[in-house]
């Protein structure tokens, strides 16, 4: 019998941005970096910066050519797009924070009908989620649960200025397999799943 990490791997799929809005989202992460305490949040190493489509966690390495196909035909019915990565705000919102994130702009309604298209066909797959869903990009994780930094926090927080990061064409939906290791999660990508031109 095969061991579990040879026949399962931990997978999203998700909205993969160009690297020049990756970069300037990367310093305004580092911006903030430089101006809250280091100890309070866990900030997302700005590789890994995406736009989740839908959470898999784990599912079975032999069944990814049938989850490609899936996508394939989720992503048949979609008009390529424009999205926007602007502005910041946290989950939930008031004094107790929990993510930290960017938020998008542009053609959200063809964005939510690829997010419903790819959660119906693919869901023999992965967890069904309860939340709504609301197009971002997390960039950190609040560490903390002392209510007096989480206080200083939320202050802090409501001092940033919004931003605008770029905006770009998705043309494709990216299934990608998260390896977790003692440094973090590794990202890398499995297949890419194009939009009609």
């Amino acid at each position: 019998m095969s061991d579990r990490s040879s026949t399962w791997i931990r997978a999203f799929v998700a909205v993969n941005l160009p690297s020049e809005v990756k970069a300037r989202v990367e310093d305004f992460q580092r911006g903030l970096k430089d101006s809250l305490r280091s100890d309070w949040v866990r900030w997302t190493p700005p590789e890994q910066i995406h736009l989740t489509v839908k959470f898999l966690g784990n599912i079975a390495a032999d069944s990814v050519p049938d989850l490609g196909a899936a996508l394939r035909h989720a992503c048949a019915g979609v008009k390529a797009f424009e999205l926007a990565a602007e502005g910041f705000g946290q989950f939930p919102e008031g004094t107790r924070p929990r993510i930290l994130w960017v938020g998008m702009k542009g053609e959200l309604d063809t964005l939510k009908r690829l997010v419903e298209s790819v959660v119906r066909k693919t869901e023999a797959w992965g967890q069904t989620e309860d939340r709504p869903f609301h197009a971002h990009l997390t960039i950190g994780r609040v560490k903390t649960n002392h209510p007096r930094e989480l206080r200083e926090l939320s202050d802090a927080l409501r001092l940033v200025k919004p931003t605008e990061f770029g905006q770009w064409r998705v043309t494709q939906v990216d299934l990608m397999q998260s390896t977790l290791s003692q440094a973090g999660a590794i990202h890398t990508g499995i297949a890419a799943f194009p939009l009609v031109a």
